[in-house]
């Protein structure tokens, strides 16, 4: 990956970063996921509810020149959001922004942070040292809640 740029997500990249998660989500999940939970899933994801999501989260855009190609949150103790383009997949990215994400929370002095995992991604993450807690069901599908104790700085 070329040169990689960070920042806080705006209520302006709401388009964008909608098209980004829905496509992320129709094309990463579809193998786990039937059409329904991901037509669900992607309301979730659409521009108004995002919208609100924006205004009450830390919500952090990863650009590569001009194109938005990965996102991550943190609402509370709570890693949400995770996407990484799929034409990005698999070269490191969503790692880098797990890795950023955990740097804000230990500087809140999160001790903690867990997360609901699609079943997709939850290799992914055990491989980041998330820990499985419990399979859980949602309107949308089971997901998997998982955990992962930092070293908070102090």
């Amino acid at each position: 990956m070329k040169s990689l740029k960070f920042r806080k997500a705006t209520v302006a990249d709401v388009f964008p970063l909608s098209g980004l998660i829905q496509r992320t989500i129709r094309v990463s999940n579809a193998r786990d996921y039937d059409r329904k939970s991901i037509d669900m899933l992607c309301a979730i994801f659409a521009p108004e509810p995002l919208t609100e999501r924006i205004e009450n989260e830390n919500i952090l855009l990863c650009f590569e020149g001009a194109n938005l190609v990965g996102t991550v949150g943190l609402k509370g103790v709570y890693l949400r959001s995770l996407f990484v383009d799929p034409a990005f997949q698999g070269q490191g990215l969503g790692k880098v922004l797990t890795a950023r994400i955990e740097e804000e929370a230990r500087q809140r002095a999160i001790p903690e942070m867990m997360l609901h995992s699609s079943l997709t991604a939850r290799e992914f993450y055990a491989a980041l040292g998330y820990e499985f807690v419990e399979l859980q069901s949602y309107p949308e599908g089971p997901f998997v809640l998982m955990r992962k104790p930092l070293n908070v700085h102090r």
